[in-house]
């Protein structure tokens, strides 16, 4: 019988050398995604010390090298030698945090505000369950920092995320429909509106199509009192998709 053979670790000692060289490269090939400071953009927050991909130097080393499917993250093993990435790994790893943030906020209740008062359930799917308007937040609490959960609930259209712009299109009768811009092009248009439904049109045929820079997600500042906000960001933050 075989034993399992053990997970690789980084070989390079993580010298401040190692982590120079290593930040250096990530700005050229990792920044426009994961943020000049690794903080975030249109890729997850690296900041935060755990990764969807798994939290081992391996699982990240395979995610540099190789890429994951499905996703804009392309693997670089054909550009970068091993070194190359295991010096950016160190600067990955020099980044995160180690002082997490103090929650003040209860996760059963901010289960409870999430589901009825806040109404979240409704556009967000978390573990198979919920609407398909807005992002899945399965594993949300791995992907967004807190700072940034707190202003996706206060300032939603501060940082759309990718995907996720809104569209209005006036059709030739009037009627205005607006939703989730799923796709556009120089012909045609296609959005889902608030009830999920899909909408495809051609933009000969209709009178207008406006794209807005601002999110769909309402506001929570004033509708959720300050305890309020802090339980649900408690529950967002436990959502690390480990189910």
């Amino acid at each position: 019988m075989c034993s399992a053979q053990p997970s690789r670790t980084n070989p390079l000692n993580n010298s401040a050398a190692d982590i120079d060289t290593g930040r250096a490269t990530f700005r050229i090939y990792c920044a426009p995604c994961h943020g000049i400071g690794a903080a975030g953009g249109s890729g997850p927050d690296l900041t935060l010390g755990v990764y969807e991909v798994g939290d081992s130097d391996e699982d990240l080393f395979e995610v540099i090298q190789d890429g994951v499917n499905g996703t804009e993250m392309s693997g670089f093993g054909e550009r970068m030698n091993d070194n190359t990435i295991w010096r950016i790994l160190a600067y990955v790893r020099s980044v995160a945090r180690r002082d997490a943030p103090v929650l003040t906020g209860d996760v059963t209740r901010g289960e409870s505000i999430y589901q009825e008062k806040g109404g979240c359930a409704g556009c967000h799917r978390i573990a198979g369950t919920g609407g398909r308007l807005g992002p899945n937040l399965s594993r949300i609490g791995r992907t967004l920092s807190f700072a940034r959960l707190q202003e996706a609930l206060v300032e939603p259209s501060k940082n759309i995320a990718k995907g996720f712009d809104t569209i209005t299109v006036v059709e030739r009768d009037g009627e205005a429909v607006r939703g989730r811009q799923m796709s556009i092009d120089n012909f045609s248009v296609q959005l889902m509106d608030s009830r999920e439904e899909i909408h495809s049109y051609l933009r000969d045929e209709v009178r207008s199509v406006e794209q807005e820079p601002k999110s769909l997600m309402p506001s929570y500042e004033g509708m959720l009192s300050g305890s309020e906000i802090d339980d649900v960001l408690a529950y967002l933050v436990s959502l690390r998709g480990d189910q």
